[in-house]
């Protein structure tokens, strides 16, 4: 089955409403490509999109080695008894 036949197996499944939000994105997607070309600068140099920054909280939190630790308290919150 080709990717193409997947989709289309997969589009017929879905609600009208999910297809909508769908094609609303396909269609987003595909005037963004469009819109690439327009990035030129002199010559064939293109402008960058500025790209979202991760990892803006580094250091601010520590993660434990174990999640575990806590599993005691968590049953008791829960009402869970081993």
């Amino acid at each position: 089955m080709t990717v193409q036949q997947e989709a289309i197996r997969m589009i017929n499944s879905m609600p009208d409403d999910t297809v909508g939000v769908l094609v609303d994105f396909l269609k987003r997607m595909m005037a963004n490509e469009s819109h690439s070309d327009d990035r030129r600068v002199a010559g064939d140099m293109r402008i960058q999109p500025s790209r979202r920054k991760l990892g803006i909280a580094d250091g601010m939190y520590s993660i434990p080695d174990s999640i575990d630790t806590c599993n005691d308290e968590i049953a008791r919150m829960f009402g869970v008894s081993e």
